[in-house]
């Protein structure tokens, strides 16, 4: 296995975390929204526990102050029905009279008493509905804790997941750094190749010159050989530099490969530039970098639906893929 094709399953690797990661973190962040939302729903539905818990004291403290006026009445009743006994005691010539009177007194203290026991039936129905209230105000308060423990977590996965998103961008950045060095060491080739070329062209000339005149400069016979050494030398320059510039094509053609990356759109080759962010350039009509290089930040920014909190250099796309753009027209 040849390192271009080791090269280009990495970086096919790497873009395919870079995508799955990027997947993950927007999911994160939905659900760290949505538990926000059910932490202000909780939070919500305490203070209206909190409320209710306030009004069923109140109702409670009503309560209290229409028992103690029941039983304030009880006891003046109690005391005028004793004070009609002594007068009827003291006058029984208005013994009837005090009679019925007594028995008046006393149908209104047994009403009374029916109201304090409605009464206490109410203050236990209210202090059973208090307890019920803080009962539902404590399982509130531990969802709520709950809630804000997963909202945490959920942060905390989302941070280490951005930090494992910038890492593998990092790599991704020195795979492409690698491939600019490669096609640099490509053109140095080509540059000695054409030199090779030039020298042999040289030698040709010479050897000509030497076979046109070898009647009459036999004294040039030992310059001759060595120039037939050097021919032979530059031929063999040449075989290398030949099988070097077949090495550097192959390398070439893997570069191709890997930059159309398997049947995608090579925009994806660019740093920050992922399988959604691709696709949305190419509902555009940008296919190739070429085709990159020509926007301008503003419409590549429209085109993606860049958001404020992204982190995309759009300036950084545009220089890369005019550089990409460049080398592929030389290599063609």
């Amino acid at each position: 296995m040849s390192f271009e094709l080791i090269l280009a399953l990495v970086v096919g690797f790497i873009i395919g975390v870079l995508a799955a990661l990027l997947i993950d973190n927007l999911t994160l962040v939905r659900r760290v929204q949505e538990a926000n939302a059910d932490k202000q729903n909780a939070r919500a539905d305490l203070q209206k526990a909190q409320i209710q818990q306030q009004a069923m004291a109140q109702k409670v403290q009503l309560a209290e102050v229409d028992l103690e006026t029941a039983i304030a009445e009880r006891t003046q009743l109690e005391e005028t029905i004793a004070r009609q006994l002594q007068e009827i005691e003291a006058s029984r010539d208005q013994l009837q009279t005090t009679i019925q009177t007594t028995e008046s007194l006393k149908e209104n203290a047994q009403e009374v008493q029916e109201r304090l026991e409605e009464l206490d039936s109410l203050h236990l129905a209210t202090q059973e509905q208090l307890e019920t209230a803080v009962a539902e105000n404590s399982e509130i308060a531990t969802e709520l804790q709950l809630l804000e423990g997963e909202v945490a977590l959920l942060e905390e996965k989302a941070e280490a997941l951005t930090q494992k998103l910038a890492e593998a961008e990092a790599k991704v950045g020195e795979r492409g750094q690698k491939i600019i060095a490669i096609e640099a060491e490509l053109a140095a080739v080509e540059s000695e190749k054409d030199a090779a070329l030039m020298e042999l062209e040289q030698a040709e000339q010479a050897v000509v010159e030497q076979s046109t005149h070898i009647a009459t400069l036999q004294q040039r016979l030992v310059e001759m050989d060595l120039l037939r050494e050097k021919l032979s030398e530059a031929e063999a320059k040449l075989g290398a530099a030949d099988s070097d510039l077949e090495k550097l094509q192959s390398t070439i053609g893997d570069v191709q490969t890997k930059m159309s990356y398997s049947g995608k759109n090579q925009l994806q080759l660019i740093k920050g530039i992922g399988p959604a962010y691709a696709r949305r350039l190419n509902e555009f009509g940008i296919q190739t970098f070429a085709d990159l290089a020509d926007c301008e930040p503003e419409q590549v920014a429209s085109i993606i639906k860049k958001r404020n909190w992204q982190s995309a250099d759009i300036q950084d796309w545009l220089d890369e893929a005019k550089a990409l753009a460049a080398t592929l027209e030389s290599d063609g």
